[in-house]
């Protein structure tokens, strides 16, 4: 498949004036697509971004978070790239390599965007700390949400242009906050801290990822055993509770439903049927509440509860049974996370 750069400009002219055939469309597409997956490889390599614990596919991802932009109308023209090459840019006025900017960020930005979505369906408790990341760099003097090729950072105002300058990392956020903050403290005080760490390093960048910093701060919760609502700002809607506790009692109520379902109807032993549930509660929390970024499969999981079991053994004995329930159980966790956030 050739998807060499030179060939974006005539596919996207002819595209948007809504004379390219199916096989132009779907070059585009490609194009687009390549575009998004790299982008998506570049941020888990540097840990970034954290979809491992999410069902999805890096390549799948790419192409949802993409989709929108190939949306037709009635008349089945390509509303956002028109809007976008026509109305808000010139197109035929446009050099290539412009072409070929413009289009690349305009698939990061939606790519953002799509992650954000993303993390909203499978992570109601990292998509509330970021809404209030946001909320808090409103109230917050020269602390400000921006974006970098469609990414979107904090932007700390310290007074001069630190471009370029050292990148902040995600372990840089994490020392940074286990070193200043203890105990329960509040999103302001989580980007206070971040704010002076900037201030006083003139050697680091004057941004830092919005995500990376929310992850820090879930990381840094579960670390303290910190409740969420304490975290929260005043004006946001409050969550109701401790997420683990609310997981814990959701993790309660489907042992008790799948037993009936699997033990008193003899479908399943009950050491079994034990083992399945330690194995989905410790996964469930990796994945909601840890987000830390390491993945692990289901078997490798219910290894851990079933002790000398084969990779064998469980494709043929447990794996069907057992990955069902784990379904059942993270769709219960997330519908109630969201409920409640």
């Amino acid at each position: 498949m050739d998807l060499h750069s030179s060939h974006i400009p005539p596919l996207l002219r002819v595209v948007v004036s809504g004379t390219a055939s199916l096989q132009e469309v779907n070059a585009l597409v490609r194009h687009a697509h390549h575009f998004a997956l790299i982008r998506l490889k570049q941020l888990m390599a540097s840990g970034r971004l954290h979809l491992q614990s999410f069902p999805v596919t890096l390549e799948s991802t790419a192409l949802d978070c993409i989709a929108e932009l190939f949306e037709r109308d009635a008349e089945g023209r390509f509303i956002e790239l028109e809007q976008y090459f026509t109305v808000e840019h010139d197109a035929d006025g446009l050099a290539d390599d412009e072409l070929i900017a413009m289009l690349r960020s305009l698939v990061f930005t939606k790519l953002n965007d799509g992650l954000f979505a993303l993390y909203r369906e499978n992570d109601p408790v990292l998509s509330k700390i970021i809404r209030n990341i946001k909320l808090a760099a409103e109230k917050a003097g020269g602390v400000t949400v921006d974006r970098i090729l469609g990414i979107p950072v904090l932007r700390v105002d310290c007074g001069e242009d630190r471009t370029p300058g050292t990148e902040v990392t995600l372990e840089d956020l994490e020392a940074r906050f286990s070193e200043t903050l203890h105990g329960t403290r509040s999103t302001g005080e989580y980007l206070l801290s971040l704010k002076e760490h900037l201030l006083g390093n003139k050697d680091l960048r004057d941004t830092v990822s919005l995500i990376d910093c929310a992850v820090c701060i879930k990381r840094h919760m579960l670390q303290y055993q910190v409740s969420l609502h304490q975290v929260m700002m005043e004006d946001a809607t409050l969550f109701e509770g401790d997420a683990s506790v609310l997981i814990d009692g959701t993790l309660r109520r489907m042992e008790q439903e799948l037993a009936g379902r699997y033990v008193r109807k003899n479908r399943l032993d009950q050491h079994s049927f034990h083992a399945y549930m330690r194995a989905i509660a410790a996964m469930t929390k990796d994945t909601y509440l840890r987000s830390d970024g390491n993945e692990r499969k289901y078997g490798e999981y219910l290894q851990e509860h079933l002790p000398g079991l084969t990779y064998d053994e469980y494709r043929q004995h447990h794996r069907k049974q057992f990955e069902y329930m784990a379904t059942l159980v993270k769709k219960a966790v997330k519908q109630r996370l969201k409920e409640l956030l």
